[in-house]
């Protein structure tokens, strides 16, 4: 007689025993129309990334030990109201300090199943955004017209960016990475460079991803 095994539970990692089942997050994102397919793309990439003997996927072992099947468990929403306008500070002397719209939000060091948010309106999605002035003293929005967006040095929307800070949302997801500031970026700036220092390479290559599984 042969004895029941049941499911692995899609927001954890592969218990020993468990049959591997279906990837509900692919099921999930595949239901979200447009969005869904870029992030779905992205992701089979970071998969095919984190399941491969590389310097990236290295890198992220030293942390978690399994990092592709804890990356595989993450699930996807969109923030629909995310910031939408490219954000320009005057400061003394006639300098502006420039925040871009949030590209990606997790929580720090939330493991297996976190979420990971993605601002509908920024650079996961878009290459461009309109700059709104940041007057402190409030009144009516000034709008300036449209200003370049990117994830680190890539185009915003475009297929590397949008692997770029996938990668850069699961190292604050096992905490290889610290928690970005609101310091206008310059925290999430030093971590995404501390991501390409390790995956540059990977992110450029050009093979097309594959769908992985990460049960082993």
């Amino acid at each position: 007689m042969r004895t029941a095994v049941e499911p692995c539970a899609p927001s954890s990692r592969p218990a020993a025993g468990c049959a591997p089942g279906r990837d509900h997050v692919r099921d999930d994102l595949n239901t979200m129309g447009k969005q869904g397919k870029s992030i779905l793309r992205a992701r089979d990439k970071v998969l095919e990334i984190l399941q491969t003997e590389n310097a990236c996927s290295a890198w992220y072992r030293t942390k978690d030990p399994d990092a592709a099947a804890t990356f595989q468990t993450l699930t996807f929403t969109l923030d629909r109201q995310g910031e939408v306008y490219v954000r320009a500070t005057p400061e003394p002397g006639g300098i502006e300090i420039i925040h871009n719209p949030y590209v990606a939000s997790v929580i720090q060091g939330g493991g297996p199943g976190s979420t990971i948010t993605l601002n509908i309106n920024g650079a996961f999605f878009f290459s461009m955004a309109n700059v709104a002035d940041d007057r402190s003293e409030g009144g009516p929005i000034s709008l300036r017209g449209p200003r370049p967006i990117q994830v680190g040095p890539y185009t915003g929307g475009s297929f590397r960016a949008q692997v770029l800070a996938l990668l850069h949302e699961f190292g604050h997801v096992i905490d290889l990475l610290p928690q970005d500031r609101d310091d206008y970026e310059g925290r999430s700036r030093h971590n995404t460079a501390d991501v390409l220092r390790a995956c540059h390479a990977v992110v450029e290559s050009k093979e097309a991803p594959r769908t992985f599984l990460a049960s082993r």
